[in-house]
């Protein structure tokens, strides 16, 4: 007995290929490196602030009540740029560049605030 099996080849059915997905990863991992920068300068903006409280309360009364509002506008543009950092985590690839933009704005006016702090802190030369 000789039984012929019949061998049945499917036709080879061309695959859609997605487009490559490296221009999103790129951008993802720009992004994330971004998000880790602006994190970063975050950290050190906070460890200026607390900074500038130690030099406020280790002053005369004079050095706080001088440096006192800066303090506060470091307060105030440090709680923002912490808020426009945690919309990074939701925030759509469109966003980003708005939000790295507003997170910027805040440190320079957190380094404007700074530096004027910093020439009433007792022992420093006024610049």
């Amino acid at each position: 007995m000789n039984e012929k099996t019949e061998q049945t080849t499917e036709p080879e059915v061309e695959q859609a290929t997605e487009p490559k997905a490296e221009p999103k990863a790129e951008q993802a991992t720009e992004h994330e490196a971004m998000k880790d920068e602006l994190h970063g300068e975050l950290e050190s903006w906070q460890t200026k602030l607390d900074e500038a409280k130690l030099q406020m309360h280790l002053g005369a009364k004079e050095v706080e009540q001088n440096i006192q509002p800066y303090v506060d506008q470091l307060e105030q543009e440090m709680a923002q740029a912490q808020a426009q950092w945690e919309k990074f985590e939701g925030a759509s690839e469109d966003a980003w560049d708005d939000i790295q933009s507003g997170v910027s704005k805040s440190m320079k006016s957190m380094q404007m605030a700074f530096d004027k702090a910093k020439k009433h802190f007792p022992g420093e030369d006024k610049k």
